[in-house]
């Protein structure tokens, strides 16, 4: 590791150390465990909506592999 990287890193790490002794970890953590918890929203929801309705959720994935089997089609027409 170049010593440039170690002077970064110390300072990161004092940084966050004086973060988390003038606001808490709380504080510190907030955001991370917001993009954490809207990150595993969308699978959640996900599983939910094909649990309720299989076949609606299923039409819309077919749709979805033929709109991309066609743009892959198109690129391969417009190369030859």
């Amino acid at each position: 590791m170049k010593p440039s990287s170690l002077w970064t890193l110390g300072v990161c790490l004092v940084v966050l150390g004086l973060g988390a002794h003038w606001f808490g970890w709380d504080a510190l953590l907030w955001f991370p465990r917001a993009v954490l918890d809207w990150l595993s929203w969308g699978p959640a929801a996900l599983i939910e909506a094909i649990e309720d309705s299989p076949g609606t959720i299923g039409l819309i994935a077919l749709g979805v592999v033929l709109m991309v089997v066609a743009k892959i089609a198109m690129r391969q027409k417009g190369r030859s």
